[in-house]
């Protein structure tokens, strides 16, 4: 495993003419941030300046440490460019691996990308409003919590309780809880994709007619759960989602019209990954449908 991300590295000297460097590229605050991180991963794995590690271990050492080739890429990109702040350091092993996850990703995204153009975010949202003008709560639910906090098929496996007390009794389950007193409905998870490196994630939702919704279902014999089974929840889901193009969006779309609307706005996308339970990096590339597979700053 690798150790957490070291911050105390502001005063060295690699690290400030590799921030120099970032900062005459005249890059997002968004982009710039994410470099910066890139960077601290890479010194905490080595503790030695980049430049002074042999480029097969260093390549060893990140593969090692992260299994997403996007943020494999980006600890990559990080050696490259610090490499390049001193003409003639062999940078070939780097190019080698960089360009064999650059197809990898390529070809994971042309499978995923099935819509080559989605609605804006406004379409998405009128297509909320719709279902609650409809009175189709279930359906009001489930796309609410896609869009406000950012769900993935999983996480809307879930039973809906009256009481704290019924949250406790399985604590791999999920739930959204009726806190009368608070006049609240509380979404716990303790069931999600990422839940070994977050752990269990609650939110106090307030909006009014999630609420309702929410006291609608709990009324409505078989509304919730869906269904328990994991391979089947994709399946319900996406026939709740948006129709478009002749089919339906399903989750991940729907992630990445929210993402492509907000992926200039990092505050926004760290308050999505923060809720999600997803990193940054795979925000920006897996589910922005502007990237095409480069990661690296022009050098």
């Amino acid at each position: 495993m690798p150790r957490p991300v070291d911050t105390s590295y502001s005063e060295d000297p690699e690290y400030i003419q590799f921030t120099d460097m970032i900062k005459a590229k005249d890059l997002s605050v968004a982009t710039a941030k994410s470099y910066k991180t890139s960077y601290r991963k890479v010194r905490n794995l080595f503790d030695k300046p980049i430049r002074d590690c042999a480029e097969d271990t260093a390549v060893k050492a990140i593969l090692a440490s992260e299994e997403n080739i996007n943020s494999q890429q980006a600890l990559i990109n990080v050696c490259v460019l610090t490499r390049l702040i001193e003409p003639a350091m062999p940078i070939d092993v780097f190019h080698e691996q960089r360009s064999t996850n650059k197809k990898d990703v390529r070809e994971h995204l042309q499978q995923a990308n099935s819509f080559k153009v989605l609605p804006p975010l406004e379409e998405f949202d009128a297509f909320i409003e719709n279902l609650w003008q409809k009175g189709l709560y279930r359906e009001y639910i489930i796309n609410y919590l896609m869009r406000y906090h950012y769900v993935r098929n999983l996480d809307c496996i879930f039973d809906i309780v009256a009481t704290k007390q019924e949250t406790l009794a399985d604590k791999t389950k999920n739930y959204l809880w009726m806190n009368k007193r608070n006049l609240s409905v509380v979404y716990i998870r303790n069931n999600y994709k990422t839940f070994k490196t977050y752990g269990q994630k609650s939110v106090e939702i307030k909006n009014e007619r999630f609420i309702k919704s929410v006291k609608v279902c709990f009324r409505q014999l078989y509304a919730f759960p869906i269904t328990e089974d994991p391979a089947l929840i994709g399946y319900h889901i996406n026939r709740m989602t948006m129709p478009y193009g002749g089919a339906r969006l399903g989750e991940s779309n729907c992630l990445k019209i929210i993402i492509n609307h907000y992926r200039s706005n990092y505050q926004k996308i760290e308050e999505i990954s923060r809720s999600r339970g997803t990193n940054t990096q795979t925000l920006m590339t897996s589910y922005n449908i502007t990237y095409n597979g480069d990661t690296e700053i022009t050098e």
